[in-house]
Parts: C-alpha cells; structure tokens; sequence
C-alpha cells in the first residue's frame, strides 16, 4: 500500500473509507465467488446431458428408471 493511499484512509472516517474500498472490495469478492461457482457446475452439467442422451436413446429398456439403471452402468 502506498503512502498517499494510507494517508488518505487516516483522513476518512470509517463510513467514507467502507463506502470508497469496502464496496468495491465486497462486490469483486462476491462476483469472484459466483464464477467460480459456475465453473465447478460445468461438468455435473456435462454428465447431465450425457445421461440424459443415454436414457432417450436407450430402447432395450421401456420403463425409465431402467433406462437409468442402465446408463449408469448397472446393465450388460
């Protein structure tokens, strides 16, 4: 931290320092934590799709819940 910085927060009082840097600070730490929230529902996404195909395309199977059974891997 520079010192014209520091000398700056000294001369605010708390509310005009939080308003300044808390706000900024709380909203680039909440987007941060959004993103990577989505980036780790990516692959649950992907699997999802990829059952999904397999329960649609799968004909040796007419109720759904052995299709399921099925796609993740209890069938021969």
């Amino acid at each position: 931290m520079n010192m014209t910085l520091f000398s700056s927060l000294l001369k605010m009082n708390f509310k005009e320092a939080f308003k300044t840097y808390g706000y900024p600070t709380l909203a680039v730490l909440s987007t941060a934590g959004l993103v990577s929230i989505s980036m780790s529902l990516i692959p649950i996404s992907k699997w999802a799709r990829t059952q999904n195909d397999c329960v649609e395309k799968t004909t040796a199977f007419s109720r759904i819940s052995d299709k399921v059974w099925s796609c993740s891997g209890g069938g021969h």
